[in-house]
């Protein structure tokens, strides 16, 4: 599996939210204009409420370029441990499933298939790579009452 090409696919997702998320803020802004203001009606908050709402998405925004940014200037590194950029495979032992988890600055959680196999976005802090950094490629360990071994950092 190309990391390369996971990071393509990925960061093109990434911009399908951002872009969608910019649509839905650019609509925001038009309800914040048109809404009736203080000196239009005294007992309407529907500016100031839209107003939150377009600053929380704003933020949003910024947070999804802010992920886009760190993945694309990380993706052509090869990583020899779990740090942000890396892809790390695990396999089940038990049923021989292979696991991917490409890891993230912040946030995390989502998944692509690539390649017909779900490749998960996880975030540094995740549980299951905080397991993976006290062993080795090649070796066991148990999480969440599975026996796992560690295949594959790069």
């Amino acid at each position: 599996m190309n990391k390369q090409d996971i990071v393509k696919t990925y960061l093109e997702h990434l911009d399908k939210k951002i872009e969608k998320n910019q649509k839905a803020l650019d609509s925001l802004y038009e309800g914040v204009y048109s809404a009736p203001g203080p000196s239009q009606s005294h007992s309407d908050t529907t500016r100031f409420q839209q107003s939150n709402i377009a600053s929380n998405a704003d933020a949003r925004l910024a947070f999804l370029r802010k992920i886009r940014t760190i993945i694309a200037m990380t993706f052509l590194k090869e990583s020899q441990s779990v740090e942000i950029g890396a892809l790390v495979v695990v396999e089940d032992v038990a049923f021989k499933d292979k696991e991917y988890y490409f890891v993230v600055p912040d946030g995390g959680g989502e998944s692509i298939e690539f390649e017909g196999v779900e490749v998960l976005f996880v975030s540094i802090r995740a549980p299951i790579l905080e397991a993976v950094l006290k062993i080795k490629t090649g070796e066991f360990f148990e999480f969440r009452g599975r026996r796992l071994v560690l295949i594959e950092i790069s």
